[in-house]
């Protein structure tokens, strides 16, 4: 890696503003009028619906939600038009009285929109615009088979040319059968990302390619044929989402949520400038095609998202290469400067092709050691409460000797605050009899300056037991009230010495009015854990 210093500084970047349109909906009914042609659906019609209908599209709405009221006049115009002119029902969900059902359909905010097909088989959230129009158009689609049928090859090829920007998914000649059915299963659900496409000319040969832009075309290979329906579908969405993407393709709002979903380690490439991105693509589309089921590649405009840099472990100083694997969290990157040897708008970095092919190899070849956030640790601890970093959590957490709970906390955190002095007189507890102190470990980690593995953070604070001893290295994760006798039962319970944390608090006569007045305080708060909405 080479760095050099330039001779006079250039534009770091462009700031651009935005204008919001603010739409006073105060005076809209969000509930749809009951002669309109909307289908007010609760929680003892919507299943005889469900089963009535192949198609429709349903709302799950707040009466009170400003959005919901803003898209209510779209939604009853675009209702009465695909009633009358496509005989496609459009119903509404009142989550306020529907509270199971929306649970249900896993609805997290208002208003959101679904498209049920084939009698609940296949749900899909909508992906249009919340205009009259979009709607229509969304749902005549939906209505349109997924999947494009040919029989002859120079209409198949005319079609083809003409998806130039598109991926598109094509089965030849198959006879009916699993992947046959199982193609047009994955057509349903796929229908808004991909275009799909059945080619027979009466030869019983049979496979599906995936035709990506710019790439050679791959033909999935696997037999389905002893495999369940849901193992096929499996099988064939797996293909089609590895080999969909671009060898190299780019990091954005709209590819963003699909290249964390992939399964596949994602390498990313941090450019100053679109001549930058130029500069370095033909050596990561070779990459790409070369580590393909391995690892995506994609480049990320620094310019816009340099800030997430950060979220990788890595500082802001482009270009750069990262690889995150996003199921274990594990982030990689190549040596930066420190620093204080950095200047930005100065300090010209330049990567070797070498060197990013070395990275990539020895990454692959498991050789690379993770990038772990992490505060220094602690020369000496300053409370019985033990405080935990990135670098001593496994250490700490695994102690074959010791029962181990660790609060994991965030310092804005308001409920973190008030447990506070309640965990502070729980460890003080086991440290006051020189058993229980040998045997368990109260600790704390703060979860935005630290990176932690094996245990899901969803909210703050999660706090989670590891039993001395315990092998399978899994968090017991508490979930009572947050009493002191609580605690002192949940790590009595789970803890592998069952030491009873009550009882030692009986003994300690001279301290115990004081522990008592702690422990009232402490009892008052018994808000639940704050939702990950809530972060």
């Amino acid at each position: 890696m080479m760095f050099t210093k330039s001779k006079s500084s250039t534009l770091a970047a462009i700031a651009a503003c935005a204008s919001t349109l603010m739409v006073n909906a105060q005076e809209q009914s969000a509930t749809a009028p009951e002669d309109s042609l909307v289908v007010k659906l609760g929680t003892d019609t919507f299943k005889p619906f469900l089963e009535e209908n192949d198609l429709f599209l349903a709302e799950f709405f707040a009466p009170w939600c400003g959005h919901c009221k803003t898209l209510a006049p779209h939604y009853v115009e675009a209702a009465k038009v695909l009633q009358e002119e496509y005989e496609i029902p459009i119903a509404q969900v009142d989550c306020t009285e529907n509270q199971e059902l929306c649970m249900e359909q896993g609805i997290k905010g208002y208003p959101t929109l679904k498209v049920f097909k084939k009698n609940g088989d296949i749900v899909s959230d909508y992906q249009g615009q919340r205009t009259k129009d979009a709607i229509i158009q969304y749902m005549v689609k939906q209505a349109l088979p997924a999947v494009s049928e040919f029989t002859e090859s120079e209409a198949l090829n005319e079609f083809l040319t003409k998806q130039q920007d598109n991926v598109v998914i094509a089965q030849y000649n198959a006879a009916e059968g699993a992947l046959n059915q199982t193609f047009y299963n994955i057509a349903e659900s796929l229908r808004d990302n991909f275009v799909f496409v059945n080619y027979q000319d009466g030869e019983a040969s049979g496979n599906v390619s995936v035709i990506a832009p710019k790439q050679e075309p791959v033909a999935f290979t696997e037999d389905l044929s002893s495999l369940t329906n849901e193992e096929s579908l499996e099988k064939l969405s797996d293909f089609i989402s590895v080999e969909s993407k671009p060898y190299f393709g780019e990091i954005d709002g709209s590819s963003y949520e699909s290249y964390m979903n992939a399964e596949i380690p994602l390498a990313y490439f941090f450019y100053n400038s679109e001549s930058e991105r130029a500069e370095y693509e033909e050596l990561f589309v070779k990459l790409g095609a070369e580590y393909r089921g391995k690892l995506n590649f994609a480049g990320l405009d620094a310019s816009k998202y340099g800030k997430h840099a950060e979220n990788l472990n890595m500082k802001e100083q482009f270009p750069f290469i990262a690889i995150h694997e996003t199921e274990s969290n594990f982030k990689f990157g190549l040596d930066q400067l420190p620093e204080s040897e950095f200047v930005e708008g100065e300090t010209k970095i330049v990567l070797t092709a070498k060197e990013i092919e070395d990275f990539v190899a020895s990454y692959v070849a498991g050789e690379l050691k993770p990038i772990l956030k992490s505060e220094e640790v602690p020369v000496v601890q300053e409370s019985n409460v033990t405080k935990v970093v990135g670098k001593t959590h496994d250490d700490i957490r695994f102690d074959t000797d010791k029962d181990v709970l660790i609060k994991y906390y965030a310092p804005w955190c308001g409920h973190c605050k008030k447990m506070a002095p309640m965990f502070e007189t729980l460890a003080d507890v086991y440290a006051a009899d020189e058993d229980a102190k040998s045997k368990v470990v109260i600790g704390k980690i703060d979860g935005t300056l630290n990176d932690v593995f094996g245990i899901e953070i969803s909210g703050y604070p999660t706090l989670a037991l590891y039993p001395a001893g315990d092998m399978s290295k899994e968090p017991i994760i508490y979930q009572g009230s947050r009493t002191i006798e609580s605690f002192f039962e949940f790590i009595k319970e789970n803890g592998a010495h069952s030491i009873d944390g009550a009882e030692i608090l009986e003994k300690l006569a001279p301290a115990e009015e004081e522990l008592e007045e702690d422990e009232d305080v402490i009892i008052e708060d018994e808000e639940e854990f704050p939702s990950q909405d809530e972060l």
